[in-house]
């Protein structure tokens, strides 16, 4: 779910301000429908309370945005985007305390999908946390999170009880990690290298033993895994959940 933090700027204008520039905006094109929406210069001015030329700053920043698209007669129409920008709730950030608190909760998540998952391929060798909750700020506009798999030992699993397809279990993973907050951004890397530094690694399993899979099938099961997860839109990218806010 799309989020809008207060001390955050979207498209050049404050949270605020946009948040009730984009709801007028939203309003008056459902008033108008199924005429198009038409949208213009002026409408950003009437609709945001802008005056020139911040409403062709705000313009050109919603069209790089892929809020707005270009009709070919002279106006602009809302994308999907843009309906999640309007309909997106204001809320406050995270504190670091609250933070600190669902990366506890991540830990321990991981450690149970390590110990009770045993239908799932995959456990979980390493969590880093980056982005904002490495810097000092008290309030953080989300919680970064990036996971490192193994493939599950061979002891652990259960073969009388079918395991998961690759994809599933990265899958199924990623949306227990997410589940903890919706302000927590989990990723899926193949190697710790891949995470932007800085970062903090908060949990680290315990070495496993050789169970026979050699590194290049390891690496080829990811490339294959991540592709199946990509072409379902389970992977979630850093892009699509940049900004927001909400418990």
């Amino acid at each position: 779910m799309r989020r809008l933090i207060v001390d955050q700027r979207y498209f050049g204008l404050g949270a605020r301000m946009f948040h009730a520039g984009a709801q007028r905006m939203l309003d008056r094109i459902n008033a108008q429908a199924p005429a198009p929406a038409n949208i213009d210069v002026e409408c950003l001015r009437n609709d945001f309370q802008l005056e020139a030329p911040n409403d062709l700053g705000l313009l050109r920043a919603m069209l790089a945005g892929g809020l707005l698209v270009p009709d070919g007669t002279g106006y602009y129409q809302p994308t999907p985007r843009f309906r999640e920008y309007a309909l997106a709730p204001l809320v406050a950030p995270l504190s670091r305390a609250r933070a600190r608190m669902l990366v506890d909760a991540v830990c321990d998540r991981a450690a149970q999908i390590n110990a009770d998952w045993t239908r799932n391929p995959f456990e979980v060798k390493m969590v880093a946390v980056a982005g904002s909750y490495m810097s000092r700020s008290e309030q953080l506009p989300e919680l970064s999170l990036w996971l490192v798999l193994r493939p599950r030992r061979e002891k652990q699993t259960r073969r009388w009880r079918p395991m998961l397809s690759k994809a599933d279990g990265l899958r199924q993973i990623l949306t227990a990690v997410n589940a903890q907050s919706s302000f927590i951004v989990a990723r899926i890397v193949a190697h710790k290298n891949v995470v932007p530094r800085p970062f903090s690694v908060v949990f680290q399993a315990s070495e496993m033993v050789d169970t026979g899979v050699t590194a290049s099938h390891v690496f080829r099961d990811w490339g294959q895994s991540l592709g199946e997860l990509l072409s379902a839109g389970a992977y979630t990218s850093p892009r699509r959940r940049r900004r927001g806010g909400g418990d």
